[in-house]
Parts: C-alpha cells; structure tokens; sequence
C-alpha cells in the first residue's frame, strides 16, 4: 500500500500566515539591549531569543527563504534564522 508524500515546508508560506496572526515584521525587530522575545525561525520554529546588534539589516529573501536575520536563543545561545518576531505573552509591553 502507497501512502502520500508529506507536503513540504514553505517558509515563505509561513511567514505570510504569522504577518496575518500578529505577528512582526524584522522592520520593527528589537536590538541589543531591547530585551527578550519570540521569533518565528525559517525552519517553522518558535524561540525566545534577544538581538546580538545594534542595527537592523535583513538579510534579503532568496530561493532558500524570505527575508531573515540572525537573532540569539536566550536558553542555548545559538544563532537562529528569525523571520518574524513578537513580544511573549504577558510581556509588559505594547
């Protein structure tokens, strides 16, 4: 018996149904010393991290995913691929 090939992930997908859910784009993402929040990854995960810069510079979209920056996991301290980011919930701001 055959059975049907999973569908593939499609991070640009993704992204396009947080951005409708309410979540932020990396225009708005926090630098350094902003404080912790939830980034959605390319690879479809979501991590509390913070901003190692100072700056904001995404890096452009390509055939590999859409518009992405390097971000810092709080519990791991990894490099994460963030797409999208929003406060966590209870987070005492906006």
């Amino acid at each position: 018996m055959k059975h049907s090939t999973p569908k593939r992930r499609d991070s640009f997908e993704m992204l396009e149904e947080a951005l409708q859910s309410g979540w932020s784009s990396l225009e708005t993402i926090p630098l350094k010393g902003e404080g912790e929040f939830l980034v959605l990854t390319v690879s479809g995960l979501v991590r509390l991290a913070r901003n190692g810069k100072t700056y904001r510079k995404p890096r452009r979209a390509d055939a590999y995913g859409p518009e992405r920056t390097t971000v810092n996991s709080v519990k791991t301290g990894n490099y994460l691929g963030a797409m999208a980011w929003r406060w966590p919930i209870g987070a005492d701001r906006a």
